[in-house]
């Protein structure tokens, strides 16, 4: 299962669930953000004495496109694509099994949802099919309970489905990444590890 995180604005997340889902799925990542994000919290976790974990970083669509022909299929893959729209983050979307995209619930989040389902549009268009993002809300107050304007809003776009799936703003996401660890590593279950595998659980089910 190709698993791509994506969205074309910046700053909701994107990483940082990439991050936690590979070491809790214990699956390998491509990181297609030229920040190299995950590239940089990979040697933080050598430098800390834990193990590496298998980040890819495609330089170019023809390498990307190399790397997913040879591709087994019976490996899941993490895809991490970077806050912005580009000819190999749209091959990225258009490979993938299952679109998952972080948007935080706030009204600043409309113009760039509408941005980014008009790229969801476009590539459906360009290529026959009829992709969907999986929208995930993220980075939310432990406290919320009332999503209705977000869940409104995705009503409204045929290329949008919202997850039942909440993650809410934890500091153990944080400090965790920050060390180079994964929240599937601590050594007690806590409520984001709860919230983490319920993404997880429903991300297996999506067809």
């Amino acid at each position: 299962m190709i698993i791509t995180i994506a969205h074309s604005k910046g700053g909701v997340g994107k990483s940082l669930l990439a991050w936690h889902l590979s070491i809790a799925m214990n699956v390998p990542i491509v990181d297609l953000d030229f920040q190299r994000t995950l590239v940089y919290v990979d040697q933080l976790r050598q430098l800390g004495g834990l193990p590496g974990r298998e980040i890819i970083h495609p330089q170019s669509t023809e390498e990307f496109m190399e790397l997913f022909n040879a591709w087994d299929e019976s490996r899941d893959v993490i895809i991490d694509v970077g806050g912005f729209d580009s000819d190999l983050n749209r091959m990225a979307i258009f490979l993938s099994d299952v679109i998952i995209t972080p948007a935080v619930d706030r009204a600043t989040e409309i113009a760039g949802l509408h941005k980014f389902h008009d790229v969801m549009k476009e590539i459906s268009a360009s290529t026959e099919t009829e992709l969907k993002a999986n929208i995930l809300l993220n980075d939310v107050s432990p406290a919320a309970r009332d999503f209705s304007l977000m869940e409104g809003m995705i009503a409204q776009f045929p290329h949008f489905e919202l997850m039942k799936s909440v993650v809410s703003h934890r500091a153990d996401f944080y400090k965790t990444m920050n060390e180079g660890k994964g929240i599937s590593e601590l050594p007690s279950s806590t409520k984001a590890l709860e919230e983490l595998q319920n993404v997880i659980n429903e991300i297996r089910g999506i067809k």
